[in-house]
């Protein structure tokens, strides 16, 4: 770190395939080196529909459209949440991310405090 802080184009930074959802995404968190939060940049394939219906023990949260809409399911009910919107989501509540358009939804997620939390799987 550099007096305190770290910059990353996020353009030009490593996609990576996440393993368990099979979602494209630039892991913020290793790239900037972040201690109490876990953010990445999700991109999400129109017909995606692999992200576990999930809760988690300790880990809040927190999903921003850059580019959308994006769809998610949470505590049993399905949203469409416009570009430029947020959604804060407690540990225990179930969600999921998923893409039924023709388009690809582009999200910053963030989750904290930044424990390995890998999360407990549910059915829709």
């Amino acid at each position: 770190m550099t007096d305190g802080y770290e910059m990353v184009d996020v353009e030009t930074a490593e996609l990576t395939l996440s393993e368990k959802s099979g979602t494209r995404n630039v892991d913020l968190g290793e790239a900037l080196g972040c201690e109490k939060m876990r953010p990445r940049i999700w991109f999400v394939e129109p017909g995606h529909e692999r992200k576990r219906y999930h809760s988690h023990e300790e880990q809040e949260e927190f999903y921003y459209v850059l580019s959308g809409p994006g769809r998610m399911r949470i505590a049993g009910e399905t949203h469409t949440i416009p570009e430029g919107n947020a959604v804060r989501i407690s540990p225990d509540t179930r969600r999921k991310t998923f893409n039924d358009t023709d388009r690809e939804h582009v999200w910053l997620v963030v989750g904290a405090p930044a424990v390995e939390d890998p999360g407990i799987v549910h059915e829709e």
